[in-house]
Protein backbone atom coordinates (compact mmCIF):
# COMPACT_ATOMS: atom_id res chain seq x y z
CA UNK A 1 0.00 0.00 0.00
CA UNK A 2 0.55 3.49 -0.12
CA UNK A 3 1.54 5.80 3.37
CA UNK A 4 1.79 9.63 3.91
CA UNK A 5 4.12 10.05 7.41
CA UNK A 6 3.19 13.33 8.40
CA UNK A 7 6.57 14.64 10.52
CA UNK A 8 6.59 17.05 13.31
CA UNK A 9 8.37 18.44 16.38
CA UNK A 10 6.03 16.79 19.08
CA UNK A 11 4.87 18.37 22.38
CA UNK A 12 3.85 16.65 25.94
CA UNK A 13 0.45 16.12 25.80
CA UNK A 14 0.04 16.58 29.86
CA UNK A 15 1.94 18.57 32.15
CA UNK A 16 3.92 15.51 33.50
CA UNK A 17 5.05 15.21 29.85
CA UNK A 18 6.92 18.66 30.26
CA UNK A 19 10.31 17.40 31.39
CA UNK A 20 11.16 14.48 29.56
CA UNK A 21 10.09 16.19 26.13
CA UNK A 22 12.62 18.88 26.84
CA UNK A 23 15.24 16.21 27.84
CA UNK A 24 14.70 14.98 24.19
CA UNK A 25 14.72 18.19 22.95
CA UNK A 26 17.98 19.28 24.24
CA UNK A 27 19.97 16.10 24.12
CA UNK A 28 19.28 16.65 20.17
CA UNK A 29 23.04 17.91 18.89
CA UNK A 30 20.75 19.92 16.10
CA UNK A 31 19.03 21.87 19.10
CA UNK A 32 22.28 22.38 21.13
CA UNK A 33 25.73 22.00 19.28
CA UNK A 34 28.75 20.94 21.31
CA UNK A 35 32.34 20.72 20.33
CA UNK A 36 33.08 17.45 19.51
CA UNK A 37 35.76 17.61 22.08
CA UNK A 38 32.81 17.37 24.77
CA UNK A 39 29.93 16.07 22.75
CA UNK A 40 29.63 13.57 25.31
CA UNK A 41 27.86 16.30 27.86
CA UNK A 42 25.01 16.66 25.66
CA UNK A 43 22.89 14.05 28.34
CA UNK A 44 24.15 15.81 31.08
CA UNK A 45 23.56 19.31 29.28
CA UNK A 46 19.65 18.59 28.63
CA UNK A 47 19.19 16.63 32.05
CA UNK A 48 20.13 19.87 33.43
CA UNK A 49 18.47 22.33 31.08
CA UNK A 50 15.27 20.07 30.89
CA UNK A 51 15.34 19.82 35.17
CA UNK A 52 15.19 24.07 34.92
CA UNK A 53 13.34 24.78 32.46
CA UNK A 54 10.43 22.15 32.97
CA UNK A 55 8.93 24.60 35.82
CA UNK A 56 8.39 27.54 33.71
CA UNK A 57 7.31 25.67 30.66
CA UNK A 58 4.61 23.39 32.62
CA UNK A 59 3.16 26.78 33.55
CA UNK A 60 3.17 27.73 29.92
CA UNK A 61 1.41 24.55 28.67
CA UNK A 62 -0.48 24.17 31.75
CA UNK A 63 -1.92 27.86 30.43
CA UNK A 64 -3.24 25.99 27.15
CA UNK A 65 -4.94 23.14 29.04
CA UNK A 66 -2.11 20.76 30.53
CA UNK A 67 -0.17 20.19 26.84
CA UNK A 68 0.64 21.00 23.56
CA UNK A 69 -1.85 21.10 20.76
CA UNK A 70 0.55 19.43 18.57
CA UNK A 71 -0.37 15.80 18.23
CA UNK A 72 -4.02 16.77 18.23
CA UNK A 73 -3.69 19.23 15.13
CA UNK A 74 -1.35 16.65 13.73
CA UNK A 75 -3.52 13.83 14.22
CA UNK A 76 -6.80 15.63 12.64
CA UNK A 77 -4.60 16.86 9.51
CA UNK A 78 -4.13 13.20 8.98
CA UNK A 79 -7.57 12.30 9.09
CA UNK A 80 -8.26 15.10 6.92
CA UNK A 81 -5.63 13.72 4.73
CA UNK A 82 -7.11 10.66 4.34
CA UNK A 83 -10.29 11.36 3.87
CA UNK A 84 -9.21 13.95 1.02
CA UNK A 85 -7.26 11.08 -0.79
CA UNK A 86 -10.31 9.35 -0.42
CA UNK A 87 -12.79 11.72 -2.12
CA UNK A 88 -10.14 12.17 -4.85
CA UNK A 89 -9.87 8.48 -5.37
CA UNK A 90 -14.02 8.59 -5.78
CA UNK A 91 -13.38 11.26 -8.29
CA UNK A 92 -10.88 9.15 -10.38
CA UNK A 93 -11.64 7.76 -13.82
CA UNK A 94 -12.75 3.96 -13.60
CA UNK A 95 -9.42 2.11 -14.70
CA UNK A 96 -7.17 4.27 -12.42
CA UNK A 97 -10.13 4.24 -9.46
CA UNK A 98 -9.76 0.69 -9.94
CA UNK A 99 -5.58 0.49 -9.74
CA UNK A 100 -5.57 3.11 -6.57
CA UNK A 101 -8.52 1.09 -4.72
CA UNK A 102 -6.38 -1.70 -4.07
CA UNK A 103 -3.76 0.37 -2.26
CA UNK A 104 -5.59 2.66 -0.15
CA UNK A 105 -3.36 5.70 1.00
CA UNK A 106 -2.91 5.47 4.97
CA UNK A 107 -1.87 8.17 6.83
CA UNK A 108 0.50 8.14 9.68
CA UNK A 109 2.17 10.85 12.02
CA UNK A 110 5.84 10.66 13.54
CA UNK A 111 7.24 13.43 16.70
CA UNK A 112 10.75 13.74 16.46
CA UNK A 113 10.78 15.17 20.36
CA UNK A 114 7.59 13.62 21.52
CA UNK A 115 5.26 11.06 21.18
CA UNK A 116 4.48 8.81 19.04
CA UNK A 117 8.03 8.86 17.72
CA UNK A 118 9.22 8.19 14.31
CA UNK A 119 10.65 5.09 15.12
CA UNK A 120 7.03 3.87 16.21
CA UNK A 121 5.67 4.97 12.95
CA UNK A 122 7.88 3.53 11.41
CA UNK A 123 7.47 0.03 12.73
CA UNK A 124 4.12 0.34 12.24
CA UNK A 125 4.54 1.39 8.69
CA UNK A 126 6.26 -1.56 8.38
CA UNK A 127 3.77 -3.80 9.94
CA UNK A 128 0.89 -2.84 7.51
CA UNK A 129 3.13 -3.66 4.50
CA UNK A 130 3.49 -0.22 3.25
CA UNK A 131 5.87 -0.17 -0.01
CA UNK A 132 5.51 3.31 -1.52
CA UNK A 133 5.92 6.47 1.67
CA UNK A 134 5.67 10.11 0.97
CA UNK A 135 7.24 12.20 3.97
CA UNK A 136 5.42 14.88 4.60
CA UNK A 137 7.30 17.70 7.02
CA UNK A 138 5.60 20.35 8.81
CA UNK A 139 8.21 21.96 10.32
CA UNK A 140 9.75 23.15 6.96
CA UNK A 141 11.39 26.13 9.12
CA UNK A 142 14.01 23.11 9.84
CA UNK A 143 13.87 19.80 7.59
CA UNK A 144 16.83 17.93 6.57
Amino acid sequence: GVGVLLLNLGGPERSEDVEPFLYNLFADPDIIRLPSGISWLQGPLAYLVSKRRAPKSRAAYDSIGGGSPLGYWTRQQALALEDELAAQLDKADPPIRKLLEARPAKCYIAMRYWKPFTEEALEQIAADRISQLVILPLYPQFSV
